[in-house]
């Protein structure tokens, strides 16, 4: 796993603060076996697959699971063959915030961060939870409940 040192962040900071690089990535002929692998082996969630130096797809451990239960060859099929290529990106000057909440439109797990038509880095749901929570720890306007119960926050 990718360790940071991050110094508090707000909801309302670019991603930059948050973002993970430098970035695992494979080519789009890797098998699943070699992305599940990577993913095993950085203790990571999603790659990139790069082709011709542009970020072509993701590859998460979602899409290998999915492919493996319905029965792939995880020595046959590549991660071109797997990888998501409808892609949900970000620019570094993105707000935590706007980052997380395109995540859970698409709901998506790991966001690239794309700068000058080139991956910057990802950012995980992780990283946005951890960003919300410690704010959220933090406002005195915030109150945290059990799901499912109505709270009403007045502004005097």
């Amino acid at each position: 796993m990718y360790a940071s040192s991050r110094r508090s962040t707000h909801p309302t900071d670019p991603i930059a603060r948050i973002m993970v690089w430098p970035v695992a990535t494979m080519p789009g002929e890797a098998s699943l076996l070699e992305v599940a692998e990577s993913l095993a082996s950085d203790g990571i969630g999603a790659v990139g697959v790069v082709e011709n130096g542009r970020l072509a797809g993701v590859v998460s451990e979602r899409d290998v699971v999915t492919h493996l239960a319905q029965g792939a060859n995880p020595e046959h099929v590549t991660a071109a063959d797997v990888m998501t290529t409808d892609l949900v990106v970000a620019r570094p000057d993105d707000l935590v915030l706007d980052a997380g909440r395109r995540m859970l439109e698409a709901e998506i797990r790991h966001l690239p961060v794309i700068d000058d038509d080139k991956i910057a880095g990802f950012v995980s749901m992780r990283d946005v939870f951890e960003v919300l929570i410690d704010a959220a720890s933090h406002e005195e306007d915030v109150v945290v409940v059990p799901s499912g119960t109505r709270v009403v926050v007045r502004q005097d």
